[in-house]
């Protein structure tokens, strides 16, 4: 995929993206409310329309790609697909290519598996791809590293089928329940929605 060194391009370019600014700006716009931009000219200030991204937040068009995280998801939130700083991510929920407790794929993982090819397919010819395997908080580590680390070697046997001909080369890891993206308890309550978060498979490359 190319990628325009102007901020509006890279904008208009991706019209399915979820477009999010960094946790603060988001935060503030949301609690803000949207405002206009104003700009100067040779009869004083003129308003413009803002630009608003897929949540109704301003969009600041001086703030460098690179510092933007763009992001993707599908329909039931199976394979999530961001980049931000120095790589592309793009993770897959666990619960779709998996039974419960165990690292052979389903049948409903095909489609996840296939978006994720077809990202690779285009942009990782040539690199390193990293697939990294994590499980939730439930359990010791003595069970959820091995589990984490069979899922992400059965994610990248099946898209080494999926990307015959590409030259991708893969490396596997497998982290248990460490780096969670969700807290596992709210109040030393248990958080089903937050594990399922962490229960996920991500590839990672240099883009």
């Amino acid at each position: 995929m190319s990628r325009s060194a102007d901020p509006r391009a890279r904008l208009l370019a991706l019209p399915a993206a979820l477009l999010i600014l960094g946790a603060p700006a988001a935060a503030q716009a949301e609690e803000d409310g949207p405002e206009e931009i104003v700009a100067e000219s040779d009869a004083g200030p003129v308003a413009e329309a803002p630009v608003i991204d897929l949540n109704g937040n301003i969009v600041d068009l001086d703030t460098p790609v690179r510092d933007l995280v763009l992001s993707t998801s599908d329909e039931d939130g199976a394979v999530r697909d961001s980049v931000g700083g120095e790589e592309r991510v793009v993770t897959l929920a666990a619960d779709v290519l998996f039974e419960f407790d165990e690292a052979e794929l389903t049948g409903d993982a095909q489609e996840a598996l296939e978006e994720a090819a077809a990202v690779l397919r285009e942009e990782a010819g040539g690199k390193t791809v990293r697939i990294d395997g994590y499980t939730d908080a439930k359990g010791d580590d003595a069970h959820n590293v091995p589990l984490s680390e069979a899922r992400a070697e059965a994610v990248e046997k099946e898209l080494t089928g999926l990307l015959d001909g590409v030259d991708v080369t893969f490396e596997t890891a497998g982290h248990g329940s460490a780096d969670p993206v969700a807290p596992n308890e709210v109040d030393g309550e248990d958080n089903p929605e937050g594990r399922a978060e962490n229960r996920r498979v991500e590839i990672r490359f240099e883009p």
